[in-house]
């Protein structure tokens, strides 16, 4: 089944915030089904992903976050890579959690972890940042990320929901983010933050509706009102980028990770294999080579 998956940015301004809500179905099924990630770790590698679907929002053009994220726990790490398009591809180091774990503490472990963040424009490191993951959870983990190091006080809610079909794993998901600006109104902040951790803000998420109905839906549950009207002097947003799980491999990117052997060594390695093959960690694409393609 086919998914549109979309992204809506604005801001509340009545208290002076951002959000960013995206639809992230088809990225998060198709990074599931890439990774062959059983409902335990997908469940956590879907919310790592539409973390990364709705921190794109906060890039310029040409710039790209990569999100790591490591634990003690069976889980491992995480990392995420998004750019200002909403390219996002992923890596769960652990995709085959159920037979292996009994509680959240068995999943992330017993001591704090870290989450990194790097922001990045042509391979040049504009920023990065290193926390320890204080709630042991990988959206609440992200939302810390940037409250403490970006001191911009940040909240997310992602949710997922599952079918019982491997090659379509994924009913529905999404996630929320809301995030101080400059003036921001602290004390009515928090009201809303507090709100979108409910339960019953993440079921809205998965509730099949219109993009914009559901907007409103969302707003009016964030800002804990049984509904309010679409008013865009009240709520003022766009539509950003479509998200999706798209890798930036290719031949000559695998080639050039090739190329640092030496010609002895790569004379070697085509005498044990004619066409050997790298494939890629993010989106498991292969790459075969032969000797020509190095003469």
């Amino acid at each position: 089944m086919i998914h549109s998956d979309y992204l809506i940015r604005g801001t509340f301004r009545n208290i002076n915030a951002r959000f960013v809500f995206a639809e992230t179905t088809g990225t998060v099924s198709r990074g599931i089904v890439i990774h062959d990630a059983d409902p335990v770790a997908g469940e956590i590698f879907a919310g790592a992903l539409t973390v990364g679907a709705l921190v794109s929002a906060l890039l310029n053009k040409g710039e790209k976050y990569s999100l790591r994220w490591e634990y003690p726990g069976k889980i491992s790490s995480i990392i995420v890579d998004v750019n200002a398009d909403c390219d996002i591809r992923g890596i769960i180091k652990e995709p085959h959690l159920m037979d292996k774990v009994s509680s959240e503490q068995d999943i992330y472990g017993e001591k704090d972890g870290f989450i990194s963040i790097i922001k990045s424009e042509a391979g040049k490191i504009l920023n990065s940042g290193k926390t320890r993951t204080a709630f042991g959870d990988a959206v609440a983990d992200a939302g810390f990320f940037f409250s403490v190091s970006d001191q911009l006080e940040t909240e997310f809610c992602t949710a997922v929901e599952f079918n019982p079909d491997p090659q379509n794993p994924v009913k529905r998901a999404g996630g929320f983010m809301i995030q101080a600006m400059p003036d921001c109104n602290l004390v009515e902040l928090e009201k809303y933050r507090k709100n979108i951790c409910q339960p019953e803000f993440a079921g809205l998420l998965v509730e099949r509706m219109p993009s914009e109905k559901k907007l409103w839906a969302l707003a009016a549950a964030a800002a804990g009102a049984d509904e309010i009207a679409a008013d865009k002097n009240l709520l003022s947003y766009d539509y950003g980028n479509s998200p999706g799980f798209r890798c930036n491999c290719s031949f000559e990117k695998m080639k050039m990770a090739m190329s640092v052997l030496d010609k002895d060594e790569l004379a070697a390695l085509f005498k044990e294999n004619p066409t050997p093959a790298i494939m890629c960690n993010f989106c498991r694409k292969e790459y075969r080579f032969s000797k020509k393609d190095f003469s």
